[in-house]
């Protein structure tokens, strides 16, 4: 997986490169020391940093304060606020002293306690837009909570990046406001629909459609021709818009490895000599069509049959097959918009394919949105993509990877998110020895799963988070199998336990709640 970050137009910066003090912040230090009889000097430790200053009031070594920066003449200078001179503040007494200075409201004590038990300036400015975002929430703990994050990891301060954080924590699955989306511009009036909205139509139409499913099941529906039920697959290719004659046996083989392998752009010129004129494109929508008219039972009886046992057949490699499902996704959503922008200015060669994805679509449909139910659902949905982007992030030697794809197993639609935790190797890519995998998705019998995986020198801990009364039988029967594929790329399955959802960590918290703490010196 390609980096995301080189590329976003805001990111958070580190530690380091954060910038020092601006005029209006408002910092809790502590004072280290004093020296020096005639002019004293002070040492303030403000988070990781320590900072020298020059003293013209009275305070105690070992005591906190509140420092207000001001900036005159190009000089820097804190100033002591709050208590009488001299006074320490505790956190709590700081905190409250501020709400009362600022007149913010009391659900903000929290998030202030926060920042300046971690060291972390913080303005009146930034608080007074912060409490306009946060009094618009219904669960206004998640946008607290989201701030905490946000100011943590420092990132930019803006209405964009908070509200691209939220969505990805607080909105519904992604395929429900995908198909919520898709209802919206269905239902636009005729005058309404412009060449971007309709772009954006099309395009969630086959969206949630994996490819590599759709050419699996036209695969299946091939080899359904040289078995009994070859009348009921043939009018199913009717159906898909595929005129049929003889398939030629090789041909079909060389299709299905090229299915196997994921490669699409083998796929098509195979396509092309099986079905000469055949459109991706038009392929996709009549299969979208074909599979509503499954779901919602239009078929016939034959038919509804034939479909429903394609579809529980067992991909080869369901391994690979997820794999090429997150890099088509990656591609999809637009998750790598701004990489491929970058790349294409860089070698100077724009390809619109690569550039096509929903974010850019949506981008487009929102000049053209004025329906305001219409504007805000696309404004989340955008929203949504750019906080999966935010989160994919480097923090100290390791590297975060999370994303939340709409995918479909059988004959159910899904959400599936995935945290991904590695340590960063000199060549910038995630360690394959060392790295901590958490996924979550909602399946129709197991209802909602965590696993968990662990690596370490490529052995491997699992554990599986779900109340269901046969798992553990079923995950034993399945291990031998589990043990032989992890051997078969080079790691060794060290224990998979099946544990109770009481316990489990969802992949979003663990992304909101982890943080890096780095040390200069190993003694």
């Amino acid at each position: 997986m390609k980096r995301i970050d080189k590329a976003l137009p805001v990111f958070p910066a580190s530690d380091a490169t954060h910038g020092r003090f601006r005029h209006g912040q408002v910092v809790y230090g502590k004072i280290e020391s004093i020296q020096g009889e005639a002019e004293k000097i002070a040492h303030v430790r403000v988070g990781d940093e320590i900072v020298t200053a020059r003293l013209r009031a009275s305070l105690q070594a070992g005591n906190y304060y509140l420092f207000e920066v001001k900036a005159e003449n190009d000089n820097i200078y804190w100033k002591i606020i709050g208590k009488e001179r001299g006074l320490s503040f505790n956190i709590d007494e700081a905190a409250q002293h501020l709400i009362q200075k600022w007149k913010l409201p009391r659900d903000a004590h929290s998030f202030l306690r926060f920042v300046l038990q971690e060291k972390i300036p913080v303005a009146k400015e930034e608080m007074s837009k912060i409490v306009q975002w946060t009094e618009q929430l219904e669960d206004k703990e998640q946008g607290w909570e989201t701030l905490r994050y946000m100011f943590a990891r420092r990132f930019p301060v803006t209405k964009d990046v908070f509200f691209s954080l939220l969505a990805v924590k607080t909105n519904p699955p992604l395929f429900q406001q995908l198909q919520y989306t898709e209802k919206l511009l269905v239902s636009l009036p005729t005058e309404q629909q412009k060449d971007s909205l309709q772009a954006l139509h099309r395009y969630l139409q086959h969206i949630a459609t994996d490819r590599k499913n759709a050419y699996d099941i036209l695969s299946n529906l091939l080899q359904s021709l040289q078995q009994p039920e070859q009348k009921i697959a043939q009018q199913l290719l009717n159906k898909l818009g595929l005129p049929l004659h003889n398939i030629d046996s090789d041909q079909l083989k060389k299709f299905q490895t090229a299915i196997r392998n994921g490669d699409f752009q083998e796929i098509q010129q195979h396509l092309q000599l099986l079905f000469p004129g055949f459109e991706e494109q038009q392929f996709l929508k009549h299969f979208q069509t074909l599979y509503e008219s499954y779901e919602n039972g239009f078929l016939s009886n034959e038919e509804q049959q034939l479909f429903s046992a394609i579809l529980t057949r067992s991909d080869d490699d369901i391994a690979l097959s997820i794999f090429h499902l997150l890099k088509e996704s990656f591609q999809k959503l637009g998750l790598q918009y701004e990489a491929n922008i970058r790349r294409a200015l860089e070698t100077k060669t724009l390809a619109m394919t690569t550039l096509t994805s929903l974010k850019s679509l949506l981008l487009q449909a929102l000049e053209n949105a004025h329906e305001p139910v219409l504007k805000e659902t696309l404004q989340t949905l955008l929203y949504h993509i750019t906080g999966q982007q935010l989160l994919s992030r480097g923090e100290g030697p390791l590297q975060h990877v999370f994303i939340q794809i709409p995918i479909q197993i059988g004959e159910q639609r899904t959400d599936v998110a995935i945290h991904w935790q590695g340590k960063r190797q000199k060549n910038g890519k995630i360690d394959p020895d060392y790295c901590h995998i958490v996924f979550c998705l909602f399946l129709d019998k197991l209802k909602e799963t965590v696993v968990d995986v662990r690596v370490q020198q490529r052995i491997v801990h699992i554990s599986i988070f779900n109340d269901h009364p046969h798992l553990l039988r079923i995950a034993n029967e399945f291990q031998p199998m589990l043990k032989e594929r992890l051997e078969a790329h080079g790691y060794t399955l060290s224990a998979l336990k099946i544990e109770t959802s009481k316990q489990k960590k969802m992949p979003i918290d663990i992304v909101f709640q982890q943080r890096y703490n780095g040390v200069d010196y190993r003694i």
